[in-house]
């Protein structure tokens, strides 16, 4: 529910419950599972669903205590945090996930742990390169080292053409997974649009603009945006697990695409507010008019789910060029170099080999490939080598 009696249902006058094969059922069914971002929206969402899907064990990472507080609550009626399957660990450290992952040994991973909110991302791109990039290489190189069979990374419709910091970070974190596909380790990254009722959603904003009878803030009048719900999402999201294969992207079917002002005036007949003043802002630095689910480079191919299409993302950035970008991000270099580089990796430009870092920066002893390659568990064997570019 958005506000008074509206669904979310009535405002995009579409079906929004999930639906599950009986693949997802039995990929889930008494499976332990970790979930990324656990009390975020999507990751708290996938772990009722997993609960539904009859799920053995759940594992809960997520960076922000209250999260966790939250999430707790929900799941035992009380909030005393000493549940070992409730875990306070931030992505960007690999010995942290390394120790969860040794302790519980999932069979399937959802990675939805991420940093979203465009314009501040615009202005810290170094966090953006550190959560979204690095810390997707830390999940897949420490699932890969112990013994996790599949791995489903969250991505966005903003990785298409990306043209802000976070569709590139994300863009990144798709080919990031990517490389650690092998027949171990099953992959996919999911991209999908947004999302109704997820925290900081500008739904959310515009419905607290009109409770409070102030102007509703629109960055243009011709802006679109695809939507679907939260649990539509991880429905989605579960589906596409059972795909994974190869590394491959799967795109979520979004229905059309909604005229954010034409949204505003549907949410405001349903609920018989008053009519607000529309103020347009502008388009923000990295902001599209119109999100793409696709990129241009891309060809979709169906699968046998009719909601869910494959795109065979490049892998040819090397891990050791993200792992450069992740030691100038980690060492705050300019944020305008940071850009230029994302953008140069996200064309597929390899030209960085060439780069050094700024002197100072030269003398510090950190080595990134330590960091997203953990030491593999006794017993572990290398998995063998995919094929670079190859369709799943």
């Amino acid at each position: 529910m958005l506000m008074g009696d509206i669904s979310v249902a009535e405002l995009l006058g579409r079906d929004t419950e999930p639906v599950y094969g009986p693949e997802a059922h039995g990929i889930i069914k008494d499976a332990t599972v970790l979930v990324t971002g656990a009390g975020g929206s999507i990751g708290s969402e996938i772990g009722r669903q997993l609960r539904c899907l009859g799920a053995g064990n759940i594992v809960y990472v997520d960076n922000n205590e209250y999260n966790l507080y939250l999430l707790e609550r929900e799941l035992r009626g009380t909030a005393a945090l000493t549940d070992d399957s409730i875990v306070l660990a931030d992505v960007q450290n690999l010995n942290a996930l390394s120790k969860v992952l040794a302790d519980h040994r999932p069979e399937l991973v959802f990675h939805a742990a991420a940093v979203k909110h465009l314009p501040l991302l615009e202005r810290s791109p170094a966090i953006a390169i550190l959560t979204n990039v690095l810390g997707t290489c830390n999940v897949a190189s420490a699932s890969a080292a112990h013994g996790v069979k599949r791995l489903v990374n969250v991505s966005t419709d903003k990785a298409a053409n990306p043209t802000s910091i976070l569709g590139m970070t994300k863009r990144l974190a798709e080919i990031v997974v990517r490389h650690f596909a092998s027949r171990e380790m099953l992959v996919a990254s999911v991209r999908f649009g947004n999302v109704f009722n997820s925290r900081g959603s500008f739904v959310e904003t515009f419905a607290w603009q009109i409770a409070s009878g102030i102007p509703v803030t629109i960055t243009d009048p011709a802006m679109t945006r695809y939507f679907m719900t939260i649990p539509q999402a991880a429905g989605l999201l579960i589906e596409a697990a059972v795909m994974a294969n190869g590394g491959d992207t799967f795109i979520l079917d979004m229905g059309e695409s909604y005229s954010i002002v034409n949204l505003l005036q549907r949410y405001v007949t349903l609920s018989g507010a008053q009519k607000p003043k529309i103020v347009f802002t502008g388009a923000r630095q990295g902001e599209k008019l119109h999100e793409q689910l696709f990129d241009g480079r891309e060809v979709a191919h169906c699968t046998q789910h009719p909601a869910i299409s494959r795109v065979t993302v490049s892998d040819g950035v090397s891990l050791q060029e993200i792992e450069r970008l992740c030691l100038d991000a980690h060492h705050e270099v300019d944020f305008g170099v940071l850009r230029a580089d994302l953008e140069r990796l996200v064309a597929g430009d390899q030209d960085l080999r060439g780069r050094t870092s700024p002197r100072r920066y030269q003398r510090r002893p950190i080595r990134l490939h330590r960091l997203t390659r953990p030491r593999p568990p006794l017993g572990w064997r290398r998995p063998a080598p995919v094929t670079v570019g190859a369709e799943a």
